[in-house]
């Protein structure tokens, strides 16, 4: 605490306060929700500002992926604010308050930073101090992420030259990069996401202190470290993202599959292939973001003769290749599942001229469930090498002539249709008209009719169905008086 005490002090000149005029931030670009939340803890009394993310992606004309608010209440203080409000955390206390059904924003306290000096070894830190705003920014990672937008006046506050680093596309560590890089070492990898995300460069000291301490990578949390993945694999520079892991030296202590990933051209193939897909808004599973970076360990199983395509066998060799990596990467099993099911159907979608085609098969296979996940990532494959794409047009038009595909279901809908008609229920249905018996001629049998009905030729009578009739429960004082007049 005494270390960050020390920088806050040197730091004379800061914060800079950045008025409306001179910045690009504005209310109109920050959901209603997230404006509502910081009105009602300054209208309790609190200071509220928006932080992190959101307002380095507009300041750089980017759209804010998500919304942090910082505030000098407490959690209890904030949850006594808002209804659907949710504390989580046990190191550190943050509220969840919810904007939708399905949507919330995190709101925290200003925290104080914690000197790792200050902590004995063996001892895990706690972080649940809070603190000031000065404190709070100088405990985050990177200056451009320390940067705090007040609603209220429209104001941007900057305690860490943040505005700065910004202006000159410098990615710069708050503090000693040395210390922050032991601390977390995930900051790395984060390092090399932004460096390759808004095209900024790592500043010598931290460029010279992440090599150093990339080993470190090992030891970090997995669920942390698999998070991280898929938003390398998400942000749009995935390709330039690891050759920049590549270069600070992280691959062979996180992934070391991977290793010599910029030297790689059938993976920056496909990444590239990918992130063009990215940038132009569309999703993409997770199942096909791990196999397009994996892809390149299943090239024995793909060279295996036509037998085992699509058999249990091939599944069973592609789990005993993916099983280490999905282990240590802590990948769901529905997840490593998935990933073998698109890897195994690959050979399927290339037509070969020694194989006749195979109906049967080929409807199956297209009523899959694997087979939208795995035709998606067999598009960005061939996108990624040039070819296959009469391949690619033919699985779609059959895919689209399967019995669950609009066409086929708007053909079912056609007036006119007779497998369209739907059968009445059964109470609704018109009773079978059985053939009635003659009642002339040799063949006639005894039928007993009604006294209102008489049998013609043109009206044969109907059979009057014998009813069975049910005895009347007799009384209990009735039996008595029989019995009585009985023994009389």
């Amino acid at each position: 605490m005494k270390r960050i005490k020390a920088i806050i002090r040197r730091k004379s000149k800061f914060p800079v306060v950045l008025p409306q005029r001179e910045h690009s931030v504005d209310n109109r670009q920050i959901e209603r929700g997230v404006i509502d939340i910081m009105y009602r803890l300054k209208k309790n009394g609190y200071r509220a500002y928006l932080v992190g993310g959101c307002v380095r992606d507009i300041l750089l004309g980017m759209p804010p992926k998500d919304f942090d608010i910082v505030t000098d209440a407490h959690p209890r203080q904030i949850k006594r604010l808002f209804a659907r409000c949710f504390l989580i955390g046990s190191r550190f206390r943050l509220a969840h308050v919810y904007i939708t059904a399905d949507r919330f924003i995190e709101v925290a306290t200003f925290r104080a930073a914690v000197d790792p000096a200050e902590v004995p070894d063996g001892v895990k830190k706690n972080y649940n101090t809070f603190g000031s705003i000065e404190e709070d920014a100088f405990r985050r990672d990177f200056t451009i992420n320390s940067l705090y937008y007040n609603y209220a006046d429209s104001t941007i506050m900057d305690y860490t030259g943040g505005l700065s680093d910004i202006k000159k596309r410098i990615l710069r560590s708050i503090g000693d990069p040395a210390v922050r890089f032991r601390e977390d070492p995930v900051r790395i990898i984060r390092a090399a996401r932004f460096c390759a995300r808004f095209g900024f460069r790592l500043s010598r000291q931290d460029y010279k202190d992440a090599v150093a301490n990339a080993s470190r990578v090992s030891e970090a949390n997995a669920n942390r470290l698999l998070e991280e993945l898929y938003k390398i694999l998400r942000c749009g520079a995935s390709a330039a993202s690891f050759k920049y892991l590549d270069r600070f030296g992280v691959l062979p202590h996180w992934i070391p599959e991977l290793e010599r990933a910029r030297y790689n051209h059938k993976l920056i193939a496909r990444l590239e292939a990918l992130d063009r897909r990215r940038l132009a808004g569309r999703d993409i599973p997770s199942s096909v973001l791990i196999t397009l970076l994996f892809y390149d360990m299943f090239g024995s199983l793909n060279d295996k003769p036509d037998t085992l395509r699509g058999t249990h066998e091939s599944f069973v060799e592609a789990r005993s290749l993916f099983h280490p990596v999905a282990m240590r990467l802590r990948l769901p099993r529905k997840e490593t599942d998935r990933v073998l099911n698109i890897v195994t159907r690959q050979k399927s979608f290339v037509q070969s001229d020694e194989r006749k085609r195979n109906p049967r098969f080929e409807k199956k296979f297209v009523r899959n469930e694997h087979f939208g996940d795995a035709l998606l990532f067999f598009e960005i494959l061939a996108e990624s090498t040039g070819g296959c794409q009469d391949d690619i047009k033919y699985w779609k038009t059959l895919a689209a002539e399967g019995p669950d595909a609009p066409a086929a279901q708007a053909r079912k809908t056609e007036p006119g249709n007779e497998a369209n008609r739907t059968r009445r229920p059964a109470h609704n249905r018109p009773k079978k008209q059985h053939a009635r018996p003659s009642v002339t001629g040799t063949d006639s049998v005894a039928v007993k009719y009604t006294d209102s009905e008489t049998a013609t030729e043109d009206k044969p009578a109907v059979k009057k169905p014998r009813r069975r009739r049910r005895k009347k429960p007799v009384a209990k004082n009735t039996v008595e008086t029989i019995t009585a007049e009985q023994n009389s």
